[in-house]
């Protein structure tokens, strides 16, 4: 089982490479805050550390393990073919589901092993930042024992292992000419039903925590109790997000015939897999909004002399959601670029129906933007789960405190993402000739 594991992650190198560069990220993040939860602990007088690293550590370990699955999940979708095959001349469900946890774990093992030593050199660089902030009293030296990478390290393996589990679930369920019907590109259902109960949980979960945030008084937990509601809410919105991207199809008519059409039809006809696309992006948005004005909101609340023990730990709070920021960036920019990458043959044939290359760029950039603004509408919807119970409980308005310009940055650069991860990945594979495409 091993051996075919590793060979076929060896024959399909590049795609894993994806999976593995945000596991890779997702270790050091969570090691980091292992790192300055472990200091808090062992360090006298630092328990305001190991406060700061529980909450936003928690947050980090949901953050994490969505990316980890949306990856890993993508991956797996794009070898729909070969698992039905594989099925039709035999293999039982048991032996796919064990094959493909066999090359989850082939991939993040190693992976989780390179990601300790960065989050490791993190955590020294958020607790010297921390200090600057006035959270903690220094000098102070990074306090790591074996538990550090362990705890890291072992939250990532599960979280890997969580997403073969549910990739070789759903691959094994499916029956195998309907898998091989769906792999051609016929339809397929838009959302499962296991996604719409996951969710509706999770969406249950954010809104009764941003509820839940109206009935607690103005203190140093608010925020503890407010930031994982957009969380919540922007996983389940991304769970549900193929039922949006299905709406798509009806709207291609109404547009010209053109490259327009044709990109709104290509992401009907892929809805059923936007969780993988869509998911990473609307989380990158809402958590970036929602953390970034609830701080903008604080910052308001001390100005206005409402609130003053918050204000030693706005700039490290401002850092920390910065990181966890790059993470959201790095796991949209891997889906996208895998994403991409996997169209080479749709790309080639599209190109022998008389397509340009012009022309199929600009179909990709339409459907990166239209893909961007259904990300941007979900995310600000999630955001806005955290952002205003938040207000009206710290300054009594439901309008969150911060610039415009910050929200027009968040969408400018989710946008930028979402173009630089398809763009370039779409030219290589149009680089070559159309019938060379179809070869691959």
């Amino acid at each position: 089982m091993w051996r075919l594991a590793l060979r076929t992650v060896r024959a399909r190198l590049v795609s894993y490479v994806a999976s593995a560069v945000v596991m890779v990220a997702g270790t050091a993040l969570l090691t980091a805050f292992a790192a300055l939860a472990e200091t808090g602990i062992s360090v006298p007088g630092a328990k305001s550390l190991a406060i700061l690293a529980w909450i936003l550590g928690g947050w980090t370990v949901v953050i994490v393990a969505f990316g980890v699955v949306s990856t890993a999940a993508l991956v797996i979708q794009q070898r729909e073919r070969e698992l039905a095959l594989l099925r039709s001349i035999g293999a039982a469900p048991a032996q796919l589901r064990r094959s493909i946890m066999a090359e989850t774990l082939a991939v993040a093992t190693p992976s989780v092993v390179v990601g300790v030593a960065p989050g490791l050199a993190l955590g020294s660089f958020l607790l010297a930042k921390v200090i600057d902030a006035g959270v903690v009293r220094g000098p102070l030296a990074l306090a790591v024992t074996w538990v550090t990478p362990v705890a890291g390290g072992a939250v990532a393996l599960l979280a890997a292992a969580g997403a073969g589990f549910l990739a070789g679930r759903r691959a094994s369920t499916v029956p195998p000419m309907l898998a091989l019907a769906e792999a051609s590109g016929a339809p397929s259902t838009v959302v499962t039903k296991g996604k719409v109960l996951a969710g509706l949980a999770f969406l249950v979960i954010g809104i009764g925590s941003g509820l839940g945030t109206l009935a607690m008084p103005d203190g140093p937990m608010l925020a503890a109790a407010a930031g994982p509601a957009c969380i919540g809410v922007a996983i389940g919105l991304a769970l549900l997000s193929p039922a949006v991207l299905a709406l798509a199809t009806g709207l291609a008519e109404r547009v010209p015939a053109g490259v327009g059409r044709l990109a709104l039809r290509n992401l009907g006809a892929r809805a059923a897999r936007a969780t993988g696309v869509v998911g990473p992006m609307t989380l990158l948005v809402g958590i970036s909004t929602g953390t970034l004005y609830m701080q903008g909101t604080e910052d308001a609340a001390i100005a206005s002399g409402r609130e003053s023990s918050g204000a030693e730990f706005a700039a490290a709070n401002y850092l920390v959601v910065a990181m966890i920021i790059a993470f959201c960036a790095i796991a949209v920019a891997n889906t996208l670029i895998a994403a991409t990458r996997h169209r080479r043959r749709e790309f080639g044939l599209l190109r022998l129906t008389a397509s340009t290359r012009p022309q199929v760029l600009r179909m990709v950039a339409v459907e990166s933007a239209v893909a961007a603004g259904v990300s941007v509408v979900l995310g600000t919807v999630s955001a806005a789960a955290t952002t205003i119970p938040y207000s009206l409980v710290k300054i009594g308005s439901v309008l969150p405190r911060g610039p415009l310009w910050m929200y027009l940055a968040i969408v400018g650069g989710t946008a930028l993402v979402a173009l630089a991860a398809t763009l370039p990945p779409t030219a290589r594979a149009t680089a070559v000739r159309p019938v060379v495409a179809l070869a691959a």
